[in-house]
């Protein structure tokens, strides 16, 4: 055999052992993995910021409302809870409402800070539109306020949530978790020795080492939060998926039973509520291990009474666990536990608490605020410190991992401003309404007294809103309520049963039929006259908040605004000094 031979004045290839190809290996996929991490933040760290930002912020906006308003507070007590009372407030104060919900305290990870001390809260829905929160003392049932919706809470929930831009607002932030998981992996593979960097930090050694310590201690204290926020923001993804397929059941446990059709057919024309501690102690009987959080009342006969709260499993939201009860009986149609529910339906129940940290009370919410602020900052501080980091590195190849930015900062610039005009369009949708609830006919049809309103504007040229509020206690048992209009047209109403409504085409002084089916096929009529009111001025173009309220949000805006041009200083000025700014492409 002839040995091979290189050519001549051709140096042999060096062949690396085995070792040291891997380690090289291992070297380029570092270093790829830094231009990848470096990449991310310069192009989408920006609104990342933006979302974690106000994220961070969100974890503690109940706890700030609780600080702002007075009326969220009450004296502590050793007293047991009111049900009944706050039952019959909630009845007196807003006869014509739909009642929500009613809250204690520790109910939805919103009040477990502050414990006894902290108001009931119930979402009533008015019968002109909007929602009002009602503050109730839970000892007394004594009404403490009642509010419009918007205060730290909702803005900051809202905007971390959908940034005020509806469906497409929804979308991009839960998008932007996956680069999140992205940025926080590229990270945790190309930097070494993250126990070490916990504690490693040194502030009087220059500028660049500064800055360098700095962001990596920062990043491996907030490593895992950061992947957990990446993941349950994953999650939040999955969700929308399956929403705009239609499909959101899927994530869902079994549903519990509701009222059986049969017993409808057979019950009167009015289903009588029990007061809610009836329906409590029927719960607590059936779940002995249920601390109950909050109640919610059916809006039609066919509908259970929805008791909720923790049985132990501070992972999950209070509705994992609950009882439905029937409305008139108190009988329980269905448990459900957390602890019988299959993984996918607990993690939809349990992503919310961890997203949040709302599951350990103040402690949790405290740190996850203060590891939110470290992640936000991060995102920030990194970019400069990737750009700083190529000074003296070959123009090319950084220069190629820089295309494209000057375009993503300028895109999500503009976007910003798209979400800075739909926030104070948001903002502003929160305040009083002038629409109310004219009455225009009170009628008896059949086994029922109702009155029928027309919902200001009225303006029965466009088509006037007619909503009949079925009087008495108790829920109206029937099977369809219709308006016929004068040229036969019939236009079923929607809604609760108490108070359904339609949009009816109609000319004015025309006579309306209320047709009101029941069960067995009986049918029964009555007649009355659509009018058109005068206009109403505009409502109020701002909401009423408790004070301060809009101090935290012009704090928040002007942070986040300064941190952003500060970000843009550093990166133009990191840009020129390694003479980048204007790299040939």
């Amino acid at each position: 055999m002839v040995a091979s031979t290189s050519t001549a004045g051709s140096p042999r290839p060096t062949v690396l052992p085995p070792a040291k190809r891997a380690k090289k290996k291992r070297e380029h996929w570092r270093k790829t993995m830094f231009r990848i991490h470096g990449w991310l933040g310069l192009n989408i760290g920006l609104l990342l910021f933006v979302i974690c930002f106000s994220g961070s912020v969100a974890t503690i906006a109940n706890e700030i409302d609780w600080l702002l308003n007075a009326d969220a507070r009450v004296a502590a007590s050793d007293a047991p809870y009111d049900w009944d009372a706050m039952h019959k407030t909630l009845h007196d104060t807003f006869p014509d409402a739909r009642f929500g919900g009613l809250y204690v305290s520790g109910s939805m990870g919103t009040m477990a800070s502050a414990g006894k001390q902290m108001a009931a809260l119930a979402y009533v829905s008015l019968p002109e539109g909007g929602t009002r929160k009602v503050y109730l003392n839970p000892y007394t049932g004594e009404l403490q306020a009642s509010t419009n919706f918007f205060n730290v809470q909702r803005f900051f929930r809202t905007f971390h949530r959908r940034l005020f831009d509806g469906a497409r607002g929804i979308l991009i932030v839960t998008l932007w978790s996956l680069f999140l998981l992205a940025a926080t992996v590229s990270g945790f593979v190309f930097y070494k020795g993250w126990v070490k960097q916990l504690f490693t930090l040194r502030l009087s050694k220059g500028l660049r080492l500064r800055w360098s310590d700095l962001h990596k201690t920062l990043s491996a204290w907030a490593l895992l939060f950061s992947f957990l926020i990446a993941l349950t923001g994953f999650f939040y993804l999955v969700e929308v998926v399956f929403q705009r397929a239609d499909n959101y059941s899927a994530l869902l446990p079994p549903p519990l039973p509701q009222v059986d059709e049969a017993e409808l057919r057979e019950a009167g024309p009015m289903m009588t509520l029990l007061p809610l501690s009836a329906y409590i102690q029927a719960a607590e009987a059936a779940y002995p291990e249920l601390r109950v959080q909050g109640v919610r009342m059916p809006n039609d006969p066919g509908r259970a009474v929805h008791v909720e709260g923790q049985a132990g499993n501070i992972l999950t939201r209070d509705r994992a666990d609950k009882v439905h009860l029937h409305p008139s009986t108190a009988e329980v149609l269905g448990v459900q536990k957390t602890s019988d529910l299959d993984a996918v339906p607990f993690l939809t129940d349990a992503v919310d608490p961890l997203h949040f940290g709302y599951f350990g009370g103040l402690g949790t919410k405290l740190l996850w605020f203060v590891l939110g602020l470290v992640l936000s900052f991060s995102i920030l501080s990194g970019t400069y410190l990737w750009l700083i980091r190529t000074e003296g590195k070959k123009r090319g190849t950084t220069s190629r991992w820089l295309r494209g930015a000057p375009v993503a900062a300028l895109v999500t610039l503009a976007y910003l401003a798209v979400v800075t005009f739909a926030t104070v369009d948001g903002i502003q949708g929160y305040a009083p309404s002038n629409r109310v609830a004219t009455p225009i006919a009170e009628r008896t049809v059949g086994p029922y007294d109702v009155r029928i309103d027309c919902v200001a504007p009225c303006n029965t040229t466009d088509g006037a809103r007619i909503a009949v509020r079925f009087l008495g206690d108790g829920l109206p048992n029937y099977a369809a309520v219709q308006i016929i209009a004068s040229h036969g047209e019939a236009h079923d109403l929607r809604g609760t049963s108490v108070r359904p409504t339609a949009t009816v085409a109609t000319a004015q002084d025309d006579a309306l039929t209320l047709r009101v089916t029941m069960h067995d096929g009986t049918v029964h009529e009555t007649s009355f006259t659509a009018a058109t009111l005068a206009p109403l001025p505009p409502g109020a173009r701002w909401p009423d908040a408790t004070p301060g309220v809009y101090v935290v949000v012009i704090l928040f805006v002007v942070a986040t605004i300064g941190s952003i041009v500060l970000w843009m200083v550093l990166v133009v000025r990191a840009l020129r000094k390694a003479a980048l700014l204007n790299a040939p492409a």
